[in-house]
């Protein structure tokens, strides 16, 4: 159902039909009592840790020294907090955080070749969303404090990342 065909469905309920169907999704959808639950206390700091912890647990799996950790779910996790609208800034930080914990996981698990091309494209993905946000500058910023480190710890998938980072057109 489209937008527009859902405020036409909306206008012909009265007040308390409305509440009731809000009330039943609140119910019956975690992502939609979520998003209630921010709308009554928008708590950004409390909503970022909430998706930290989330991609946390999604990048510590693993098996024998394998990492199984999904870049898939940990795209959607970032997704799904962009949703609540805390800001591109905010949004950039979770990106960067995501990245941050990639790397360091590296260095304790073996990455399959779809894990380290996804951290790659997360970083990427995150450069051009910073330049489209209007952040591009900090951004690079902490881009070049993470990828930079100077621990021996994954020392190789840092040099891989910077060599392949893709800067912005213009």
């Amino acid at each position: 159902m489209s937008k527009l065909a859902l405020k036409k469905e909306l206008a012909t309920l009265s007040r308390e039909q409305i509440i009731d169907v809000l009330l039943t999704a609140y119910a019956s959808n975690k992502a939609i009592k979520d998003y209630f639950d921010f709308f009554a206390d928008p708590d950004i700091d409390r909503l970022y840790d909430r998706f930290v912890r989330e991609m946390t647990k999604e990048i510590a799996r693993g098996k024998y020294h394998q990492s199984t950790a999904r870049i898939s779910r940990i795209r959607k996790s970032i997704k799904d907090f962009e949703a609540f609208n805390p800001g591109p800034e905010r949004v950039r930080d979770l990106r960067l955080q995501a990245v941050r914990m990639l790397i360091e996981r590296e260095s304790e698990r073996n990455f399959s070749d779809t894990l380290i091309n996804g951290t790659l494209k997360l970083l990427n993905d995150t450069i051009a969303y910073a330049d489209r946000n209007l952040i591009f500058a900090g951004t690079m910023t902490e881009v070049d404090v993470i990828i930079r480190e100077t621990s021996d710890r994954s020392k190789h998938f840092r040099a891989y990342l910077r060599r392949n980072i893709q800067l912005p057109n213009g």
